[in-house]
């Protein structure tokens, strides 16, 4: 690769991204300035290879440009938003589930295997307005076979219900999509722009470098949006807490920060599954 030739392009397009204008002007350091907020168009890199390429001196936007932008991302956030409320309940299911299997996941399906599972997912929906203004999400932990998963789908299947636009995704695969170039742009837009992200199976992902490094991206990309997130894993509350792992560690204390709703963490166990159970078998005798 020649390295000068990389760093010229990039430079050249740099310059086209920010052209010079009409009123703009060269200041008293020797760089362009924006004539209309009197702002640097230009920088100067030192102690690189970069700066034998044009004296040093590379294109930026200037704060109006930069303003412009961010008001054009708005516009394409706002426009993106409009479209998920004009969607139907069975296109936002659509968009909501991967797997058909989760569309069916909701209350009315409830055999009362789960009931401390159900009741925090009854609440969570009943309080959502309320909840997503604070950017309160949700912790479901617990062995498998608790009611986890069911849970979690029963609160999209009926915040979809209620026009809300959600996305639920295993760990894994969001990973997968963040880090797929073909994939990422989009799958960052719907992480930031939905009004519920539920991550299943979070913490059964590989946690290679490159795996941690994406889903830190995914999280911090959710928590700036300042929306929810709900997840459902196998850890336990002191492996989130506790981590040994630095990077984890980053990620997990930002996922019990979002996962503040009040009755968070809901903590499910094998207990609780079968008196479930017992309890309705004991209904039936009854009947």
């Amino acid at each position: 690769m020649d390295i000068k030739k990389t760093i010229g392009d990039l430079a050249a397009k740099a310059t086209a991204a920010s052209p010079q204008n009409e009123g703009d002007y060269i200041g008293e350091d020797g760089l362009l300035y924006c004539g209309k907020c009197n702002t640097p168009k230009q920088f100067r890199v030192k102690g690189s290879l970069a700066a034998a390429i044009n004296g040093g001196v590379m294109n930026c936007a200037c704060k109006c440009e930069e303003e412009k932008r961010h008001a054009e991302e708005e516009q394409e956030r706002t426009a993106r938003e409009k479209l998920m409320l004009e969607l139907t309940s069975p296109q936002r299911r659509n968009n909501c589930f991967s797997d058909d299997f989760y569309k069916s996941m909701n209350f009315g399906a409830d055999t009362g295997k789960a009931p401390k599972a159900i009741e925090a997912a009854h609440y969570y929906v009943d309080n959502f307005e309320r909840l997503s203004a604070a950017n309160m999400g949700l912790m479901f932990l617990g062995d498998v076979g608790t009611g986890k998963t069911f849970a979690a789908c029963c609160i999209a299947n009926a915040l979809i219900d209620n026009g809300h636009s959600v996305w639920v995704i295993t760990a894994s695969d969001l990973t997968r999509a963040a880090g797929n170039f073909s994939t990422s742009e989009e799958t960052f837009c719907k992480i930031r722009d939905v009004d519920l992200l539920i991550v299943d199976d979070f913490g059964a992902q590989s946690n290679t470098e490159h795996n941690l490094s994406l889903l830190f991206d995914v999280i911090d990309k959710r928590y700036k949006a300042k929306k929810p997130l709900v997840i459902t894993s196998n850890l336990t509350a002191n492996e989130l807490k506790s981590p040994n792992n630095t990077q984890l560690k980053r990620i997990y204390s930002r996922v019990v920060e979002m996962g503040s709703c009040p009755i968070s963490p809901v903590v499910l166990t094998g207990e609780e599954l079968r008196s479930g159970i017992a309890r309705r078998k004991h209904e039936a005798v009854i009947v």
